[in-house]
């Protein structure tokens, strides 16, 4: 377990700085697809260590084989180039891989490595504002770095110090330091983060009314703070066939029904490969004449992610659905309070990132995505030290029973046979 603990502290430190913060300098660019292939051969390297967690391992073995078949039903459907495939499979296998691996490595920090992470992530922080004066300078400057810095950096803290109404208070000051730069879907995780930590005290029933107003209460008052851009996207902007992101998501349904059942492949639509490797989507679609979607101005393409789950169709959709499900049904059985809210405030900043944004499949979608995979070992690492306590208990136990039958023997010695009295072999 120490030897896993040191291991994941010393990515964690790695991993912020280099694939979130400054991932667009020289070198950097693709630290995140070395550092997602150095954790999964790390896992498979550490499958028999008896303090990992066994088991995610048959959910992440299904994983990997619907994965496999996709990149085999897009190569034979030949919708793009195989590069666009094999760039799409590196950044599909990412988010995935990581909530697994990190829950099957099961991680135990000791405070000492708690200290550690933090401090880097604080600095790493505060480095990254000193870097980009211009997020002080202007009042209008919206860098989605800084939120996801932030959100992280806050929810780091609220985990791994000590639950006291000064360290939620600090979390939350980690987090609305993205407020210097922020994009209106941050707004949205804000709401989120205080919602949670300051005023849910006990699991939600999501099949309860109660649960249903607050989640409700919740969207409200996120769109709410998120309207402009709501409305631009995803009300008004429906009906401007000339807005990229909008016609986005009215074309993947499309694709949905006319490429039924598996979708239309992997690197087709509205991901990165489509992007590099100019999908044929966007022609047979008329997509390629809107700003943003051209050969020419064709970075809104990977804008969004949920438009992507088009390239695999009805199946894809229903099976990324069980997932989350799974998940949701998971962390509502979290019972300690600060790994069960840390899980959900993950989880609803993923659904808000994800609708207007593809970093989930980028290096930047990677701390939410090791922040998950912590709290889903909360209650597998209770059960597993309440085991040893008891095993603890039990040996303290038995060795007391021994100490006291040696006491007995002590004070009742067994008579010498030389000796008088009663019990001896000499007769008087």
């Amino acid at each position: 377990m120490n030897s896993i603990a040191k291991f994941f502290t010393l990515y964690w430190i790695i991993y912020y700085p280099t694939c979130i913060a400054f991932n667009n300098l020289p070198g950097f660019s693709s630290i995140d697809e070395v550092m997602t292939g150095v954790l999964i051969v790390y896992t498979f390297m550490m499958r028999r260590h008896d303090s990992t967690n066994p088991e995610p391992w048959r959910e992440y073995f299904m994983f990997l084989g619907i994965l496999a078949f996709y990149v085999a039903y897009s190569l034979m459907m030949k919708v793009n180039v195989a590069g666009a495939v094999w760039l799409d499979f590196i950044q599909q296998i990412r988010p995935f891989s990581i909530i697994f691996c990190t829950w099957i490595l099961n991680p135990r920090f000791t405070e000492k490595q708690k200290k550690w992470m933090l401090a880097s992530m604080v600095l790493t922080l505060i480095s990254w504002i000193i870097y980009h004066p211009e997020t002080l300078a202007s009042s209008r400057a919206e860098f989605p770095v800084l939120g996801q810095l932030a959100i992280c950096t806050g929810m780091a803290w609220y985990l791994f110090t000590e639950e006291t109404s000064q360290n939620k208070y600090i979390a939350l000051a980690l987090v609305l330091t993205g407020m210097l730069a922020p994009k209106f879907k941050f707004m949205g995780e804000v709401v989120c983060f205080i919602a949670l930590i300051f005023f849910v005290k006990k699991q939600l029933d999501f099949r309860s009314p109660k649960t249903a107003i607050f989640v409700a209460l919740l969207m409200a008052v996120v769109i709410a703070f998120t309207w402009q851009k709501f409305d631009v996207y995803y009300y008004s902007g429906w009906t401007n066939e000339a807005l990229a992101r909008p016609q986005t998501y009215l074309t993947s349904l499309r694709i949905l029904g006319d490429y039924f059942p598996f979708g239309s492949g992997m690197g087709t639509f509205a991901a990165n490969g489509a992007m590099q490797y100019y999908s044929p989507i966007y022609h047979e679609y008329g997509l390629d004449q809107i700003w943003g979607l051209s050969p020419a101005t064709k970075f809104f393409i990977c804008d969004a992610f949920y438009p992507s789950l088009a390239q695999y169709g009805i199946v894809g959709v229903v099976l990324f659905c069980i997932f989350w499900k799974r998940r949701l049904k998971a962390m509502n059985e979290i019972e300690d309070m600060r790994y069960y809210r840390i899980a959900l405030i993950t989880f609803f900043c993923l659904v808000i990132e994800q609708a207007a944004d593809s970093s989930w499949l980028s290096g930047k979608g990677m701390g939410y995505c090791m922040l998950l995979g912590l709290c889903m070992n909360a209650n597998f690492n209770a059960d597993k030290d309440e085991d040893e306590d008891e095993n603890e208990d039990e040996e303290t136990s038995y060795d007391n029973d021994n100490l006291d039958v040696n006491l007995n023997l002590d004070d009742n010695p067994t008579p010498s046979p030389f000796s008088g009295g009663e019990g001896s072999y000499i007769y008087g």
